[in-house]
């Protein structure tokens, strides 16, 4: 049977524009079949998101690593302008006239947005159902990356923001048949990549975490997965960044086989590194290598102890040992 993507009715954006109304849109978004890579953070999301798109089924027009962090905007979509949010725009490949038309799609709820602006500010950080749906929200996501898959030109989507763990809920309510992936690491190799990346761009503000903060935000988002799986819901594949890089080709075909896509072995191969293409990572634009730095260089004994006591039950529960005694 032919799986439908977002693009059999839409186009790949490369012929006539058309700009349906938002409940059309929002409908025939609801049958599309995206990928959203949820997490972790520092744990080889980008790399992860590169290999996916290479794969031809989720080839964009170029290759474009850009987080969209939409739950961070969506209670303020009257604030939305053709610059604004500048991720959405550049996730879009920077297609101002695909952008444009998503804007005039969800005029309604930025209206809604405008008129509730004072209540969604008390209560931003309220997790109730009720605010996401009094908002519009659902539909906003769907016409959103219903304008994204057209102007990507790509057959399915893939996006990431690996601080989506809490959204888990909201991306499958908005689509049905959406797809998530979660990609651990070593609680100490990821704490050592926040050290890394905060000495290596002083802009980094999100990377400078005490040992406390990274327990906490580590800790919560492991749990929120390991609940989704274990509350029986299908549509999230949880695997580890040691097999992705010592084994890609094996960990790519298993991703694939869940994503119901032909393996591609060439999407794990890169025949053009170009290490320099960014300073602060020049693994991101390399091949795929299990080894990137060590932890000990990164932060003390004392630190480390810490961080592996405080997450046992989380390693644990992704099978990591610890690396300190005691």
């Amino acid at each position: 049977m032919k799986r439908r993507h977002l693009s059999d009715k839409a186009g790949d954006g490369r012929g006539r524009r058309s700009n349906p109304g938002l409940l059309a849109v929002a409908a025939q978004a609801k049958q599309a079949r995206p990928v959203f890579i949820v997490g972790e953070a520092r744990s080889g999301t980008s790399i992860l998101y590169r290999t996916l798109q290479k794969h031809p089924s989720f080839r964009p027009r170029t290759v474009n690593l850009v987080e969209t962090d939409i739950f961070a905007h969506l209670r303020r979509t009257f604030m939305f302008k053709p610059s604004y949010p500048e991720s959405l725009v550049r996730f879009m490949l920077d297609d101002s006239a695909a952008y444009a038309d998503f804007l005039r799609s969800i005029r309604l709820p930025r209206a809604v947005s405008a008129v509730s602006a004072g209540p969604n500010y008390l209560l931003r950080n309220h997790p109730a159902d009720w605010l996401w749906y009094a908002n519009l929200s659902h539909l906003v996501v769907r016409s959103y990356f219903s304008h994204a898959t057209r102007a990507r030109g790509c057959a399915r989507l893939v996006e990431k923001t690996p601080t989506n763990s809490p959204h888990l809920k909201k991306l499958t309510r908005a689509f049905p048949r959406a797809q998530l992936l979660y990609i651990h690491r070593h609680p100490l190799d990821v704490f050592s990549s926040f050290r890394r990346r905060a000495a290596a761009d002083p802009n980094a503000q999100w990377a400078q975490l005490t040992p406390a903060q990274f327990c906490h935000a580590f800790g919560s988002s492991t749990r929120r997965v390991l609940e989704w799986i274990g509350s029986g819901h299908p549509n999230l594949l949880l695997f580890g960044y040691e097999d992705f890089t010592r084994h890609p080709a094996e960990t790519f075909e298993r991703i694939c086989a869940f994503l119901e896509e032909p393996f591609v072995e060439q999407a794990v191969e890169e025949h053009a590194p170009n290490p320099r293409r960014w300073r602060v990572d020049p693994h991101l634009w390399s091949g795929i290598v299990a080894e990137t730095k060590s932890w000990t260089d990164y932060m003390t004994q004392a630190e480390a102890r810490i961080i592996e006591r405080r997450l046992r039950p989380e390693m644990a529960a992704l099978a990591y040992e610890p690396r300190i005694a005691g």
